[in-house]
Order: C-alpha cells, then sequence, then structure tokens
C-alpha cells in the first residue's frame, strides 16, 4: 500500500470540508438549503451525493469536495441547526421568574421541542438512523450546551448545594430527556405530547435526588420581586 493510500483511508470522511472563499460558502450553504429539502422528503439513508448535486444544482466535483460522503453532509447540517437554535437560546429572554427549578427545566425542554416541530429537518438529522463519529460528538456537544444552559439559570433563582458535579448532573439529566425523545422518534416519527412529559418527568425525578424537591430562592431574585414598580 502506497502512501497516498495510507493517507486516503485516514481521512475522515464524516466531517465537512468548510469553504474559506465567499464563492465556495455560497455553494455550501447552498448545498445545505438542498439537504434540507431532500431530508424532508426522504429519510436520510436514501440520500445521495448525486441527489444532492442535482437539488442544489451545483456540479458534483464541488459537492464531493465539501463533503466526501452523505455523513458528511448530515453532519454539516447537524451543525448548522445546533448553531441555529445555540443563537436562538441565547436570544431569548431568560427563563422565569419560576415557582420551582422543575419549572425551568420544563421550559427548557419545550423550547428545544418547539425548535424540533417546526423544523423537521433537524429533528430527522438529530435521531435519524444514520450514525457518525462526528454526528454523535455534535449530538454530545448540543447536550453539553443545554446542560450548561440550565444549570446558569437555574443557579440565577436558586441556591444550588455546595457540589463540583452539577454540570456533570444536567448533562445526565438533559440526555435521559433526549432519549426519550430519541424512543418516540423512532416509534412515531415525531416527538409526542405523551413521551414529551413521561422524558421531563424522567429527568426532573434523576435531578431530585441531587437537588431535591424544593431549592431555596436567591435571596436578590426575592428581593427584587418585593420591589414595587
Amino acid at each position: 500500500m502506497n502512501e497516498i493510500d495510507r493517507r486516503s483511508m485516514k481521512r475522515d470522511t464524516t466531517r465537512p470540508r468548510k469553504p474559506q472563499r465567499k464563492n465556495g460558502r455560497e455553494k455550501y450553504e447552498k448545498l445545505l438549503d438542498a439537504l434540507e429539502t431532500l431530508i424532508v422528503e426522504q429519510d436520510s439513508c436514501e440520500i445521495t451525493l448525486a441527489n444532492l448535486s442535482q437539488m442544489a444544482g451545483v456540479p458534483a466535483a464541488s459537492v464531493y469536495h465539501f463533503f466526501p460522503s452523505v455523513d458528511a453532509s448530515l453532519t454539516a447540517l447537524a451543525e448548522r441547526h445546533y448553531k441555529t437554535f445555540s443563537e436562538a437560546l441565547d436570544k431569548h429572554p431568560q427563563l422565569g421568574p419560576a415557582e420551582s427549578w422543575q419549572d425551568l427545566l420544563f421550559e427548557l425542554c419545550d423550547l428545544v421541542r418547539s425548535y424540533y416541530e417546526i423544523n423537521l429537518p433537524a429533528l430527522k438529522v438529530h435521531f435519524g438512523p444514520q450514525s457518525n463519529w462526528a454526528l454523535r460528538n455534535l449530538q454530545a456537544e448540543n447536550n453539553l450546551r443545554l446542560a450548561d444552559s440550565l444549570l446558569k439559570r437555574i443557579s440565577q433563582e436558586f441556591e444550588l448545594p455546595a457540589s463540583q458535579d452539577w454540570r456533570e448532573r444536567f448533562l445526565l439529566a438533559i440526555t435521559i430527556n433526549d432519549s426519550f425523545w430519541a424512543l418516540s422518534y423512532s416509534r412515531f416519527g415525531c416527538i409526542t405530547e405523551e413521551i414529551a412529559a413521561e422524558g421531563k418527568r424522567a429527568a426532573a425525578a434523576y435531578l431530585k435526588m441531587y437537588l431535591g424537591e424544593l431549592l431555596a430562592r436567591r435571596q436578590t431574585r426575592t428581593r427584587l420581586a418585593m420591589t414595587p414598580a
């Protein structure tokens, strides 16, 4: 086996090649737009790069340059949606004021689910049958961002017991809820109301072992709430 063959075997085909020039970025976004359309119309496992080239009206050579495999194109689409939702969450008014930490957990779950409900490509690329290490890493990173957001918002409202493990606890709670959604998608092709409720209860039950039923509200928040307008 020559050196070129060895490099080819080591090449990561699950990640997209990001364009640097304006023309390349425009083609890249055009391809992702086309992929959004394709994945709504069919399962991700049925999509080919030839389909993508035809749908986007982009030469096959460009498609293969940016996406060495269909997996790479799906990874790029996941990146787009995780980035879009993360930016939307940052701009969203702070969760709360809430009566309990459970309210904040449930509200975050509802926000994420509502994004999936109006963005079918995001739902399909997150819970669909495709699986590669790059996509799984993106999913884990997204869950960690959600856990960090939840931890930040709960700690702003309530006094958390002293612990070095809260980030991990909140990540596991988000992952528990996500597993319920994955089951719902595999069975029904959507996140049903019933299973969404079960996912929230399961995540809350896990966190309750460490947080208890009630948390004391932060004094600064209490004083602000009592200050006349």
